[in-house]
């Protein structure tokens, strides 16, 4: 691969750096020139797509690039061949021998996954590390890789082509060295806003410490720089950062305060969680939820913030309506987990995790019962709150059924304790007949019988707990009433 100097005004410096595209939108939302874009349909070669053929030194680079392009965006007929394509745009952005093919091999591999340029960048160390020069490092005809890998890196953070500096910036951000954070800081003003986000990610992780210095990045506009800056100051785990991020979970736009909430679950501090549990009240649902997942997070972790501080921490936030911790806690638990979802992509720095994973939702399930069970009956209506928490009897997740199992008695009988009813009064306390919902559970033959064979136990429970409690009364009654009936039986 060539590593040649960045010359002034030319190709390869626009915001998405997608040189040669068919004018269809970038991952920034910036679009790249027209090309003549589609792969055609047929298959030859053996079977591989006309693209793919056209890749082999045969042809001349103008068809060679003209290939790559376009399979940076194949056709849904090429679907199948998806690792094929992949592999072939390897093999092109490392030996090809023209550099503009090599360039349009990577940025097509950036389309294809930007996970596919950090592993472009792994080879070449491999290929690099080990001597080899020629088709063996870099690319016949490709220049020389100097001193080491490293400094190669770095020179290719001047290439005049963007899907160079890119890869350059990954690359360096990857093997480090002595000069890289400095390096890597420079390209913090980069045309490409993929070069500015791999940048400043790669100089927080090669020991990058300048807080100030990704202060302007984290209000960017760009949805890659900014979700790339947040990531920086989390990795940095300092008080510093953890400041500006708390400033940016207060302050900042929505996207940024998504940002910020969606990602600091990864530090284990207890400022870091102090922002999170601020965050819950967020104006923005979307904002508030991420929260959520992430203090469910780090709970499940409990590691240097234990889970019953966090919890104790959400119980200093009462009172609790039923549109505030209840619900945000009580959606996080509702959701998918991974393996049925699809997770966040690189491609989308400031979206919040589409799924949870089973630890995460059970926690969230544990800090929602919690959070009921405590909750003020005179300041909020748990009605819709105790109905949830019968539906989750015949949750997917077993641990979150038997979650719901263990609380119900305690919340339902706590609220028939509450108060001594009124003579006459019909009503409960929580606003629900549990006990009559719970028996249309247990002879639901729609529900799975693990549900229905929940919903019978909790009834066992539920009317042990309020027997139990009718007899303490009782007894602390006999008690004060009658004082010498104890103390002369106990004398005798």
């Amino acid at each position: 691969m060539d590593d040649g100097p960045r010359t002034v005004g030319s190709a390869g410096s626009t915001e998405s750096g997608r040189a040669g595209r068919d004018g269809s939108a970038g991952r920034d939302g910036s679009v790249g020139r027209d090309g003549d874009g589609t792969p055609d349909r047929g298959r030859t070669d053996g079977g591989r797509s006309p693209a793919v053929a056209r890749l082999g030194r045969r042809f001349d680079a103008s068809t060679r690039r003209e290939a790559a392009e376009a399979l940076g965006n194949p056709s849904s007929s090429m679907s199948a061949d998806a690792s094929r394509i992949v592999e072939a745009l390897f093999s092109t952005a490392l030996d090809d021998p023209d550099e503009a093919v090599r360039a349009a091999a990577i940025e097509s591999l950036y389309f294809h996954g930007d996970d596919h340029v950090d592993r472009l960048a792994r080879r070449i160390t491999e290929r690099r590390s080990g001597g080899a020069g020629g088709a063996n490092g870099a690319g016949s005809g490709s220049r020389a890789a100097g001193p080491g890998v490293a400094e190669t890196f770095s020179r290719w953070l001047e290439h005049d082509r963007a899907a160079y500096r890119m890869l350059g910036a990954t690359g360096l951000s990857a093997v480090g060295g002595e000069g890289a954070a400095p390096r890597l800081r420079e390209a913090f003003d980069d045309d490409d806003a993929r070069v500015r986000a791999r940048a400043v990610r790669g100089y927080a992780r090669v020991g990058g410490e300048a807080v100030e210095a990704i202060r302007p990045l984290v209000n960017a506009p760009n949805d890659l720089v900014r979700g790339a800056a947040v990531d920086a100051l989390v990795a940095m785990d300092s008080d510093d950062a953890v400041e500006l991020l708390a400033l940016a979970a207060r302050r900042g736009s929505e996207r940024l305060r998504l940002a910020v909430v969606d990602r600091l679950d990864a530090l284990d501090r207890r400022d870091a969680t102090g922002v999170l549990i601020g965050s819950l009240r967020d104006p923005s649902e979307t904002v508030s939820r991420a929260a959520a997942r992430s203090v469910a997070a780090v709970t499940a972790e409990a590691e240097a913030v234990p889970a019953g501080d966090v919890r104790d921490r959400l119980l200093a936030e009462r009172p609790f309506e039923t549109d505030g911790l209840l619900a945000v806690f009580r959606a996080v638990a509702a959701e998918r987990t991974a393996s049925g979802r699809t997770g966040k992509s690189g491609g989308a720095p400031d979206r919040p995790r589409e799924a949870v994973d089973a630890e995460t939702r059970r926690y969230a399930a544990w800090l929602y019962c919690e959070l009921l069970e405590a909750a003020d009956p005179d300041a909020a209506d748990r009605s819709a709150a105790v109905e949830w928490l019968i539906d989750t009897l015949d949750h997917r997740d077993r641990l979150v059924a038997d979650l719901a199992a263990a609380y119900l008695p305690r919340i339902v009988s706590a609220a028939a304790t509450e108060e001594a009813p009124s003579e006459g009064a019909t009503e409960s306390p929580l606003g629900v007949d549990v006990e009559r919902r719970l028996r249309a559970l247990a002879s639901d033959e729609t529900a799975s019988e693990s549900a229905r064979e929940r919903a019978r136990a909790v009834l066992r429970r539920f009317k042990r707990a309020v027997v139990e409690a009718a007899a303490d009364r009782h007894v602390e009654y006999v008690y004060v009433r009658w004082p010498a009936d104890y103390t002369e039986s106990y004398s005798e």
